[in-house]
């Protein structure tokens, strides 16, 4: 029987692949399912549900007593039934490549032949002649999660080429990234030759992983990748702290290759500096100590000890009107959409303004285009000849 978790998951296999050591690392520090990470377990059940009772492989009752107790608002009602209308979308496309077409949902995928012990859940697997589609929710909106060469995904094709290969003589493995948070469907091809050669490039790192005597290797992998071993990490603490060669020079007298060089690096200072206290403050409530530091209570806040109901109600009963004791804001454009679905194009879209963005600094790797100012959109332009 397979254990809850492979030491080698396709979750985490962005940190194994590039720092061996982490598995190790991560070996010894606690797991705490974050809130976000609940949040991320209701929406994938739900969304599996709803699949499951578009196609009929569940009754109403069936449905309504499963989703009886979860935490779901209306944001997750909306984000879930979207992602029910696109996997329903892609089956309904491999339909027409052929006429027999599985749907697998929460996939059991073993990829152990390039990976020790390796198996993970894919949440949608679709495969028919020749072709394979792993489709994967993020609902998180924190990290923009691209399917280019993600390994999370090619390891879940190559397990779900190991259990439909025979029968389906595939070919063609598409990968993609459902995250409708912030509206990012992408998407990644591979033929089966090139995705079982990565497979075969990986043997000799995963088994260094998966012995625990790799070296620790600190990158963007480290908090893109949510490595709970991170406030521990002396790697990552000197990947962070390699900056500090700059401190003593004014920020006018670097170059640019060295501000670039402290402005890669510098979001992950911030994450890792809250990491770092977050794992101080746990460590400390259990009774550790840390030189210079002790426990005091925070900021004080305040809150009604009856309910909201019973607050509206006594202050109506003396006389207040709702526009004093309710405060009451449009919804935003992207909330107002959500609710009204359908209707939003047919009463509101002719009054939407897309307004341009401030500009932000991103990565070369960024696919956004390069930011063209008001400006510059008219630097070549003569006025005098207006």
């Amino acid at each position: 029987m397979m254990a809850e978790h492979a030491v080698l998951s396709a979750s985490s296999a962005k940190k194994w692949l590039n720092c061996t050591g982490s598995v190790a690392m991560e070996s010894v520090m606690p797991y705490e399912e974050s809130e976000f990470a609940k949040e991320g377990t209701v929406a994938h059940k739900l969304g599996e549900l709803k699949i499951k009772r578009e196609q009929n492989d569940i009754s109403y009752v069936e449905y309504c007593k499963a989703v009886e107790g979860l935490e779901i608002d209306e944001e997750m009602q909306c984000y879930t039934e979207n992602y029910k209308d696109f996997v329903i979308e892609r089956y309904h496309n491999a339909l027409q490549k052929c006429s027999y077409v599985t749907l697998e949902l929460e996939k059991k995928v073993d990829y152990s032949k390039y990976a020790k012990e390796g198996f993970g859940t894919s949440d949608v697997v679709i495969v028919t002649s020749g072709y394979l589609e792993i489709i994967d929710l993020k609902y998180g909106k924190g990290v923009k999660v691209e399917a280019r060469n993600n390994y999370q995904l090619m390891l879940y094709g190559l397990g779900a080429l190991e259990a439909y290969d025979w029968l389906y003589d595939i070919n063609t493995i598409v990968m993609t990234i459902y995250q409708p948070r912030i509206d990012n469907i992408s998407t990644f091809e591979l033929s089966k030759s090139d995705l079982c050669q990565w497979g075969e490039s990986i043997k000799d790192i995963a088994e260094i992983a998966y012995n625990g005597n790799g070296m620790c290797v600190a990158g963007k992998h480290c908090t893109e990748g949510f490595c709970r071993a991170l406030p521990k990490c002396k790697a990552f603490s000197e990947y962070v702290g390699s900056i500090e060669q700059y401190q003593d020079k004014a920020i006018e007298m670097l170059s640019n290759d060295e501000i670039a060089e402290i402005l890669y690096k510098v979001d992950d200072l911030v994450k890792y500096a809250k990491k770092v206290k977050e794992y101080v403050l746990k460590q400390m409530l259990n009774g550790e100590e840390f030189t210079g530091y002790k426990l005091v209570e925070g900021r004080k806040s305040r809150c009604y000890s009856v309910s909201d109901s019973e607050v509206v109600a006594m202050l109506l009963q003396k006389g207040y009107t709702e526009d004093i004791v309710y405060k009451k804001e449009l919804r935003s454009v992207a909330d107002m959409k959500k609710v009204l679905g359908a209707d939003f194009d047919d009463i509101l879209s002719e009054f939407v303004l897309t307004k341009r963005g401030n500009p932000t600094i991103a990565t070369l790797e960024d696919k956004r285009p390069l930011y063209n100012s008001a400006e510059s959109d008219f630097k070549d332009i003569n006025v005098d000849t207006f």
